[in-house]
């Protein structure tokens, strides 16, 4: 049996001057996301704004871990905790909030002008535990695709730091029944990943620095053990289409109101006072789709 991988495109000069996907690079895009649930761009966001993200970003990530009163996600063992991206002007990038080659690709799917209605990270430290292949939500899922996560992270990924692991076309025919109810919140059951294993077993692929991944919200994954000394930060926003009903919103300061652009998605913004303090995040986001 062939060994799953996932699709890695690499945008050429024509399409990141232009901003604009070619018509084979695009088919190409939508192919994996059909198949897969899941593709990578390679060369999608400016390195410079990781940078500039990630020399920040570190050090709060080190003084929220050390804070014990800190969201971990799937317990202590995994090393890895909700993190806020920065919500500051000089800290917000087209690119990374509403980046166009992904946005392009997620229209194709779900139609024009996408909701954007979530944006936070997760930053993993050093660890040996790992989380247990999931999906981040859990209530009687629309037949269709729904929802896209963008990630990026803020370094180059690999097994060795923490890159997540994936399973490759396991958002076919996912719905609320995988979920182990007795395991806890939103573990896919044994025998499920049991059965998909023989079939595509999981794959934690590697990516430079400055790629993204546009992920279907139904795809299993899991977050792996960082074995390193340097925290990796990643990044995700969520994109939904136009008919879907739901409470969520981004949570800015108000003094970004007009200054943000966010490309052709259509924000959903909770616009707040001066004095909001990012690091202390929201944990309770509702992403079900209302009646």
């Amino acid at each position: 049996m062939a060994q799953p991988a996932l699709q890695i495109i690499k945008l050429t000069s024509e399409e990141l001057a232009s901003k604009k996907l070619s018509s084979r690079t695009l088919q190409a895009a939508l192919e994996a996301l059909h198949k897969d649930g899941i593709l990578a761009l390679e060369n999608a966001v400016d390195t410079t704004h990781l940078d500039k993200l990630n020399a920040r970003m570190i050090p709060e990530a080190q003084k929220l871990y050390s804070n014990t009163a800190t969201h971990r996600n799937f317990g202590q063992a995994t090393g890895n905790i909700q993190q806020e991206p920065v919500v500051e002007a000089d800290y917000i990038f087209e690119d990374i909030l509403a980046n166009p080659w992904a946005t392009s690709i997620v229209e194709h799917v779900i139609g024009p002008n996408p909701q954007l209605r979530f944006y936070s990270a997760n930053t993993a430290f050093k660890a040996s535990g790992r989380q247990p292949p999931h999906i981040d939500v859990d209530f009687a899922m629309p037949r269709i695709p729904f929802g896209y996560c963008i990630n990026i992270n803020l370094v180059s990924t690999s097994p060795e730091n923490g890159a997540t692991e994936v399973w490759l076309g396991s958002h076919i025919d996912t719905d609320d029944s995988v979920f182990d109810r007795k395991a806890g919140d939103l573990q896919i059951k044994a025998e499920l990943l049991e059965q998909r294993r023989k079939i595509s077993p999981p794959v934690q692929p590697s990516l430079p620095k400055g790629s993204l991944i546009v992920r279907d919200l139904r795809l299993w994954h899991a977050g792996m053990p960082n074995k390193t000394d340097e925290p990796r930060v990643m990044l995700v926003s969520i994109q939904f289409p136009s008919w879907y009903r739901s409470n969520q919103r981004l949570i800015l300061p108000r003094v970004l109101e007009e200054k943000i652009d966010f490309g052709r998605t259509v924000p959903f913004v909770e616009w707040v006072g001066e004095d909001y303090d990012y690091l202390q995040g929201a944990h309770d986001h509702d992403l079900t789709l209302k009646p």
